[in-house]
């Protein structure tokens, strides 16, 4: 077991130990703090209470007697009480996870599964899962460990939607939809904030202004004792109140525009987000075993860069196509399929028959490989292309010589590099590795005679800073 797990588990253990009851030996249900501050279970309190004698009671921990009336004033200890519900819907939860996951694929149900695909919502075993490590249309998947409780996690108000974020103000977990809608409750609820606020500042500015007027009206009045001026007065107030009112009127109608836009924008967002869930739940039952082909390139295959493998030494495009060397380490996750000290990176798509045709354009110093996916990612030497029995490597010094290279054989060829573009066949029914070079004419540099017993992949090695070693894939068919 690794020690961060075993902590973890040590942890777990000691919050149960304190979250027990020391009458039921369970966690603590509706917990009584006493006067001693131990707490019980509010139904074992009551029987201690019952099965006391002479109106006294004692604390089952520490022995400290209390009388019976005590008992009446106990208080409810509501920290206490959340954090014992939520360790007991956690231990439930990690109860279910813990029990045998069965592939959703094999028709017997009896297969454990050895991965669960959280965009799926599917637990693969072996055999299945190896469309999600191999074809290109499940790029982006996540695989974790397999999980008994997905029906557990999907929402309880949109059925097709899986819980992803926490609700820090519901404590609990939502949905895209529910998400999308608190943050639109949210906005909505702000701006109406605001809006009363000002029309409340507002109309206070214009009441103080109006009190003034009366004031000053009634005032006048007096000293003069003339009806003329103030039924004047009287005039000017209706005259504000009714300015007023159409105020009131106009910010109440502008706030039920905004709420109404507010309203249909939710629902073209809902809609969105259903009809792109629909669409590819069609995609997966019509054709779970094709990988999808971008309508651009039908007439070429889709060849890109496996980040779960690229060394910390290499940057990676955004459509990852393109890498290139850089002088300090970049801050990708750890993996185990990680070049660790060789700067390469193998393609996301690997092959196992056919013939496969791939052209990338280089610049530097450089390798392009044919390599198995089973290459040794974790030391310098023995994981460099060509330096092993996984791969067969063309590897140009960046001033001119070429070599090629396998099972650590390096063989310096006479030909002179005069095009960047490296095209790389694979024929795995003759048993065939062919390097070429690709301009106005094809010229082949070296051909490698091998029995290929596993699926390859296109590998990229990059090696100078200053001058700039890069490489893009341009082709793949």
């Amino acid at each position: 077991m690794k020690a961060g797990s075993k902590m973890e588990d040590e942890e777990e253990t000691w919050l149960e130990e304190m979250l027990m009851c020391s009458v039921c030996q369970d966690i603590l249900k509706d917990p009584r703090l006493l006067p001693c501050g131990h707490s019980l279970c509010m139904d074992c309190l009551e029987n201690l209470k019952n099965q006391a004698t002479e109106m006294q009671f004692f604390c089952p921990d520490c022995r400290t007697h209390f009388e019976e009336r005590d008992g009446h004033r106990l208080q409810k200890s509501y920290a206490l009480s959340n954090i014992a519900d939520n360790f007991r819907v956690n231990k439930t939860r990690r109860e279910k996870q813990t029990k045998c996951v069965y592939c959703d694929c094999c028709q017997s149900k009896e297969t454990p599964a050895i991965k669960t695909c959280l965009k799926c919502e599917v637990s693969l075993c072996k055999e299945h899962i190896r469309d999600h490590l191999e074809l290109p249309v499940f790029t982006g998947h996540p695989l974790v460990q397999p999980l008994g409780d997905l029906l557990d996690r999907k929402c309880s108000q949109h059925k097709d939607e899986v819980l992803r974020y926490y609700c820090s103000s519901s404590r609990r977990y939502i949905c895209n939809i529910c998400a999308l809608e608190t943050k639109q409750l949210n906005v909505a609820t702000e701006a109406s904030t605001v809006l009363r606020r000002q029309l409340t500042e507002y109309m206070d500015q214009n009441f103080q202004i109006l009190r003034q007027q009366i004031t000053e009206s009634t005032n006048s009045r007096r000293d003069k004792q003339k009806v003329k001026p103030a039924d004047s007065c009287l005039n000017g107030v209706t005259v504000v109140l009714l300015f007023l009112w159409f105020i009131v009127l106009y910010y109440a109608y502008n706030y039920s525009l905004e709420n109404q836009m507010l309203t249909e924008a939710l629902e073209k967002q809902q809609n969105r987000v259903h009809h792109i869930y629909s669409t590819i739940a069609e995609r997966l039952v019509d054709h779970p075993m094709k990988s999808y082909k971008h309508p651009e390139a039908e007439d070429e295959g889709i060849l890109m860069l496996d980040m779960d493998t690229v060394s910390h030494l290499l940057g990676v495009s955004a459509d990852h196509k393109t890498a290139e060397r850089v002088k300090s380490k970049l801050d990708y996750p750890n993996s185990n399929n990680r070049f660790d000290e060789a700067p390469q990176v193998l393609s996301t798509q690997c092959f196992s028959s056919g013939t496969h045709v791939w052209e990338v354009e280089v610049e530097g110093h450089w390798d392009v490989a044919v390599s198995y996916k089973s290459i040794q990612r974790k030391s310098k030497d023995s994981s460099t292309f060509g330096n092993n029995a996984e791969s067969w490597s063309l590897t140009h010094s960046g001033q001119g010589q070429l070599f090629a290279s396998h099972n650590n054989r390096k063989t310096a060829l006479s030909e002179s590099l005069q095009s960047s573009r490296i095209a790389v066949v694979v024929n795995f029914e003759e048993g065939s590795i062919t390097f070429s070079a690709v301009d106005s004419t094809t010229t082949q540099l070296h051909e490698f005679k091998t029995e290929l017993t596993q699926p390859v992949c296109l590998g990229l090695g990059l090696y100078h800073v200053d001058a700039p070693s890069r490489a893009s894939i341009v082709k793949a068919s």
